[in-house]
């Protein structure tokens, strides 16, 4: 081991640039004190991060993890921003896997302003465990297989949960067990969030625009605009009527109908925004032209749709 000085480094970051060096190439120590007052000291490779879920349970933290005080660090005769293991005491070490099996880390010496080069663990301190206690990155290597962890972002849409006995037990529920004795009932539950299930479907269908709903989970079943109602009777007339067609058939055949006094523009901007599957545009031109103006939202396909189809539509 050599002794170098290193003043003003206190972060991974600034050591590696003071020393020209890669993070890969330092020890980065992380303190916590346990519910029951231990102080712990892990230790990661200087491009790693603390998992403390991972931590806590290699060290069976009773009450969980809290960062440490620097009174507390210091008591344990280790300096804050320039700490590792090497001479220090009462405190539990624990050494990521990746650090143990990385040779000649930078570590801190202890003392303001100093580092310790080609620190080893095992050789230069002992360390009472060593365990898989960082975050993930892509590209690790799979402990079975070698192939290297591809990250992918995800939603949970449900959990499980494995109750126990802790309310049978309270309640007093119980079942008769082959042994003929009464048994506490063991509980787990299960739950799919609606909310998330909504959000994930809306992640796989949207654009720039808005949402695409699906026909099969959409809110509306179309979206029926009305232009020009308030000046042309006829227009006001079919819409009011597809809208009457539309809610007699039924709750699953419900449209959404915008027949607010807006621009054209702004009626397209929300109901492409909104995003049911079909927007269904009643105007003096769609009249004109012999019917409906029908625009798939998921695909952008306009077409003019004679209006007996669209009543159809609506109502079979």
């Amino acid at each position: 081991m050599e002794e170098v000085e290193t003043p003003g480094t206190t972060t991974i970051a600034e050591l590696a640039a003071f020393l020209r060096i890669d993070p890969a190439g330092t020890a980065k120590a992380a303190f916590f004190v346990t519910g029951d007052g231990r102080l712990v000291t892990a230790i990661v490779r200087g491009d790693r991060e603390v998992n403390e879920t991972k931590l806590a349970n290699v060290v069976r933290a009773v009450g969980g993890l809290r960062p440490a005080q620097v009174e507390e660090v210091r008591a344990a005769g280790i300096e804050p921003g320039y700490g590792s293991p090497i001479g220090a005491h009462d405190t539990m070490v624990v050494v990521d896997e990746i650090a143990a099996r990385t040779p000649n880390l930078v570590a801190g010496a202890n003392r303001v302003g100093w580092h310790i080069r080609n620190v080893n663990v095992g050789r230069d301190y002992t360390p009472d465990e060593i365990a898989d206690i960082d975050n993930a990155q892509e590209g690790d290597a799979c402990p079975t297989c070698g192939s290297p962890l591809v990250l992918r972002n995800g939603i949970e849409v449900g959990n499980i949960f494995k109750l126990g006995t802790k309310y049978t037990a309270a309640l007093g529920a119980t079942y008769l067990g082959e042994d003929g004795a009464a048994h506490p009932i063991v509980m787990g539950s299960y739950g799919i969030g609606l909310g998330r299930a909504v959000a994930c479907v809306v992640e796989a269908h949207h654009d720039s625009k808005g949402i695409a709903w699906p026909a099969s989970v959409a809110p509306y079943a179309a979206h029926l605009v009305a232009i020009g109602a308030g000046r042309d009777p006829a227009v006001n007339e079919t819409a009011e009527r597809l809208h009457a067609l539309a809610l007699a058939a039924g709750p699953d055949r419900e449209i959404l109908y915008d027949d607010r006094e807006e621009s054209p523009g702004v009626k397209f901007t929300d109901a492409e925004l909104l995003g049911m599957p079909r927007i269904l545009t009643v105007s003096p031109r769609s009249l004109a032209a012999g019917g409906v103006e029908v625009t798939i939202r998921a695909t952008g396909e306009r077409s003019i749709v004679p209006l007996a189809e669209v009543e159809a539509s609506l109502t079979g």
